[in-house]
């Protein structure tokens, strides 16, 4: 199956070296030339370890094109790239989306299945997350940081026929992925989650596991859980009897030594996808008369810490 991953991250670089490991063939669209000549030369590198020695580095064989135009046609799309870019991008591969190639959605926090929906017809948009965790080094390696699952679900909640083809492709690739009724509530789940991780990490600068380790980020961290379950309520989001704090609990667990993604993009002076985040939930709670001063709070913070760097460069501003 020809796959294209947009977006050549860390998540796209993992998903895009388990495929190729699998026997897909597996293409890429970055716009950062730097990682499409590290791919097209040596494929997809993938470690455990930060400082792996190169010999612990294993290649995966996979293609690059700075523009989905370079692409005529594809099976299967995997839409990986920051939140802020998801408009851009689904306008540079629109022409390979259509009902024999649906794209699947893993990107974090919420709005842009409403943001794709402008572009292509919402019927070729299958909702998806995951929790596996991954570190982007250098142009072409990324660090497998953890095993996680990935969800999948039709925005009708059928386990539609294609629905399962994807399933059973990515679960023999070794991404254990399960199609679910439920896909939206258990997004908002997550993102509730993840809110709470990568604006405390950020904000502290510490990995996942110790964020756990304080009364007073546990305090932050069980505040942020809260705020976003009221909020989720007063979307008329059933979240069902998901206990979202112990689901917290059990992410840092698994991830302990991770770095969070928002907390990689302020290391590296990037623009982070707080809007979508805490940002989101904040603007819903406000629209519903919930008060989320803390995801609102943790929003002004990460913001300010963003401007403190200064502009983001052209690289991070397009895609």
């Amino acid at each position: 199956m020809k796959i294209v991953i947009v977006g050549a991250g860390a998540l796209g670089r993992l998903f895009g070296a388990l495929l190729a490991r699998g026997g897909e063939d597996v293409w890429f669209v970055e716009p950062d030339r730097e990682v499409v000549a590290a791919i097209n030369a040596k494929g997809i590198g993938v470690t455990l370890h930060e400082h792996a020695t190169p010999e612990k580095i294993t290649y995966y064989p996979a293609r690059a094109a700075d523009s989905g135009r370079e692409i005529a046609a594809c099976d299967l799309l995997i839409m990986a790239v920051k939140s802020y870019h998801v408009y851009e991008a689904i306008l540079g591969v629109s022409h390979l989306v259509a009902d024999a190639s649906p794209v699947v959605t893993l990107l974090n926090g919420l709005g842009h299945l409403e943001v794709m929906g402008r572009v292509v017809e919402r019927k070729n948009i299958i909702a998806g997350f995951t929790n596996m965790a991954a570190t982007a080094l250098g142009p072409g390696l990324v660090v497998n940081d953890g095993v996680g699952k990935t969800k999948i679900g039709e925005d009708d909640g059928t386990i539609s026929p294609r629905l399962q083809t994807i399933n059973g492709l990515l679960n023999k690739c070794d991404i254990e992925t399960e199609p679910v009724h439920d896909i939206v509530s258990r997004m908002w789940c997550k993102v509730i989650v993840h809110a709470a991780i990568n604006s405390v990490s950020a904000v502290v600068r510490q990995r996942n596991g110790h964020l756990i380790e304080g009364l007073e980020s546990i305090s932050l961290l069980k505040r942020l859980v809260d705020e976003g379950e009221e909020i989720a309520d007063s979307c008329g989001i059933v979240l069902g009897s998901t206990d979202l704090y112990a689901m917290l609990l059990a992410t840092c667990r698994r991830t302990f030594n991770h770095l969070s993604p928002m907390l990689q993009d302020i290391i590296n002076q990037r623009k982070t996808e707080v809007d979508a985040l805490n940002g989101i939930l904040y603007r819903y709670g406000k629209r519903n008369g919930v008060e989320a001063v803390t995801h609102q709070t943790m929003f002004e913070l990460i913001k300010s810490v963003e401007m403190s760097y200064g502009m983001v460069d052209d690289k991070e501003e397009r895609f």
